[in-house]
C-alpha cells in the first residue's frame, strides 16, 4: 500500500513539474559545487544541499528527497580534497575513503534505484608522469594498484573502479581555478606558496566546466545506462613556471618564489603530474586553451580590484560628506 502511495505521489510531482527544465540536486555547497549552482540556476531547476542540511550520505534519506522532489539528475560535487591539501588524506583515510568511495557509490545506487541520472565530479589525479597523454580509455597508473599513490588519488580511482557497472557520468577535473579568491583554488596556491616546482599539469577553468556540464545535460537526455568518464580539462597544458610568468605580467606575482625540486619540498603524500587528453569532451563543449582563459581569468581579477577600489572610494566620499 505505501508503495502505490509513494508511486502515485511521484506521478503528481510530475505532472506539476514544467517539462521544459530538469530538476538538479548539487551535493556539496564546496568551490565548484557553488560555481555550479549559479551558472546552472537560469537554465535548470536547481537545489544545491550541504551534508548538514540534507544527510545524503544516508541512503534512506537521499532517496526520499529524490523522489519527493522528482529529481532528474544528481550532481556529487562533494568529497574529501583535505585541509590544506591532500597530505590530510594520509592522517584520515577512513573519512577519506568514506567521503570520495564508499559514500558516493551509496550515492550512485541510490540514484540507479530512483532511476535518477548520476553526475560524479572527480579527479583527474589518477594518472602520472608524460609518456602518455592520458585519455579516459587508459588504466589510471596512479592509483589503487600503485604503492607510491597518495591515499587521495586511491580513493578517487577506488570509486572509478567500483561504479564500473553502475549507471553514471564522471568528470576528471584537475587544478581547478577561477577568478574569484578562494583557498581552494590554484591560482591562489601558486601565490602563496614561495616555493613552487616546474611541471606541466592539466587545469580546468571553472566557467568552462560549468558551460561543459550545462551542455551534457541538454545533450545527453533521458536516462543514462553504462559508466561514461570525461576529462574536464583546458587543452595545451601550461608550466608552473609559465603560469608565473602569466602572472608577473598582470601583476599577480609572489616576489619570493623560486623553484625546487619535489623531494626538497615537506609533503607527506605523493602528487600526480601529468597531461590529461580532453579530446573526447569536444563531443560536448569545446574548452578553450589553457593559456587563453589564464589571461581572461586575470584580466577579470584586475577589473574586480578597479571595482572593489571604486566601491571603496564611494564609501568614503559617503562618509566624508557626512562628517
Amino acid at each position: 500500500m505505501k508503495t502505490t502511495f509513494a508511486i502515485w505521489k511521484t506521478f503528481k510531482n510530475l505532472l506539476k513539474t514544467p517539462m521544459s527544465k530538469l530538476n538538479l540536486l548539487i551535493l556539496g555547497k564546496g568551490y565548484v559545487g557553488n560555481h555550479l549552482q549559479n551558472h546552472l540556476k537560469n537554465d535548470f531547476n536547481v537545489i544545491i544541499k550541504s551534508a548538514e542540511e540534507l544527510d545524503y550520505h544516508n541512503p534512506k534519506t537521499l532517496y526520499k528527497f529524490l523522489i519527493n522532489n522528482v529529481i532528474n539528475t544528481v550532481i556529487n560535487c562533494s568529497g574529501f580534497t583535505g585541509r590544506p591539501n591532500i597530505d590530510e588524506a594520509e592522517k584520515k583515510k577512513d573519512l577519506c575513503w568514506m567521503l570520495n568511495t564508499s559514500s558516493p557509490l551509496q550515492m550512485n545506487t541510490t540514484c540507479n534505484m530512483a532511476d535518477v541520472n548520476y553526475l560524479h565530479v572527480s579527479s583527474g589525479c589518477v594518472y602520472d608522469g608524460y609518456e602518455n597523454v592520458w585519455n579516459e580509455e587508459d588504466v589510471p597508473n596512479y592509483g589503487l594498484f600503485c604503492d607510491r599513490a597518495s591515499f587521495y588519488s586511491k580513493s578517487k580511482h577506488a570509486f572509478e573502479n567500483l561504479s564500473k557497472t553502475m549507471d553514471n557520468i564522471i568528470l576528471r577535473v584537475r587544478m581547478p581555478f577561477h577568478y574569484e579568491s578562494s583557498n581552494r583554488n590554484y591560482l591562489n596556491k601558486i601565490r602563496q606558496y614561495n616555493d613552487l616546482i616546474n611541471f606541466k599539469n592539466s587545469k580546468t577553468y571553472i566557467p568552462d566546466f560549468c558551460e561543459f556540464v550545462k551542455n551534457l545535460l541538454v545533450k545527453k537526455t533521458g536516462k543514462w545506462r553504462g559508466q561514461d568518464i570525461y576529462n574536464v580539462i583546458n587543452p595545451e597544458a601550461l608550466t608552473t613556471l609559465e603560469v608565473c610568468d602569466i602572472m608577473r605580467e598582470y601583476g599577480f606575482h609572489n616576489d619570493n618564489w623560486k623553484f625546487v625540486y619535489l623531494a626538497d619540498l615537506p609533503i607527506i603524500a605523493g602528487r600526480s603530474n601529468c597531461v590529461l587528453d580532453g579530446s573526447k569532451s569536444k563531443e560536448i563543449y569545446e574548452m578553450r586553451l589553457e593559456s587563453d582563459v589564464m589571461k581572461e581569468c586575470f584580466e577579470k581579477m584586475l577589473e574586480m580590484q578597479v571595482e572593489d577600489k571604486r566601491i571603496k572610494q564611494e564609501i568614503e566620499e559617503k562618509y566624508a560628506r557626512k562628517d
